[in-house]
């Protein structure tokens, strides 16, 4: 029996597998339908590990909102108060899961610091009866400011570029050089910087 079954759809499979480093770190048991070994009867696995689990944590995407597997979760563990949500999404929660408090992630794409980071772990801890031990902030990576500005004019320039080849096709005028003038009064900085 795990301590936390993690209910999320495949193309969320990256944010699960933060998740379970989160709460591993923490201390608790975690179960995710990676799990299933080959040649298992998986239906069978999931509902045993879902009815066993202390506590179901929904991870509500835009694409978890549809998926047959991940409602049926989320329903289960709402019955019996085992259920703790995260609202990964700018779409509302679907009822009756709108009536429950979720911690709110929508902005997150799995990376290993988030501001609300701790308070999930924090509700975690109280739900299951544990200590909380707050996780230390992960070191940051510093950021090439020039390498950035540097992409999204190259970005600018092949939609500008695109644009041209579409007016081309459909006959309307074109205006390479206006792009180019652009492109090269603001490129030369930052490209000069990087490769410099």
């Amino acid at each position: 029996m795990a301590d936390i079954f993690i209910s999320y759809t495949s193309s969320d499979r990256p944010r699960a597998e933060s998740l379970r480093r989160w709460f591993e770190h923490c201390g608790w048991s975690v179960w995710i339908d990676r799990e299933v070994d080959i040649g298992e009867g998986w239906e069978k696995r999931i509902e045993s590990e879902l009815n066993a689990a202390r506590l179901v944590v929904v991870l509500w995407s835009a694409n978890a909102r549809h998926s047959e597997w991940v409602v049926h979760e989320a329903q289960v563990a709402r019955q019996d108060g085992r259920l703790l949500q995260i609202h990964a999404t700018g779409l509302p929660l679907l009822p009756p899961f709108d009536q429950i408090q979720a911690v709110r992630m929508q902005a997150w794409s799995g990376e290993t610091a988030h501001s609300e980071r701790n308070k999930l772990l924090e509700t975690i801890a109280k739900r299951l009866n544990t200590p909380f031990r707050p996780l230390s902030p992960e070191p940051t990576t510093s950021v090439n400011h020039n390498l950035v500005d540097a992409l999204q004019i190259a970005f600018y320039y092949c939609a500008r570029q695109v644009e041209n080849r579409c007016r081309a096709r459909d006959g309307q005028p074109q205006h390479f050089s206006e792009i180019r003038t652009s492109f090269d009064g603001l490129q030369v900085p930052a490209i000069r910087s990087i490769v410099g």
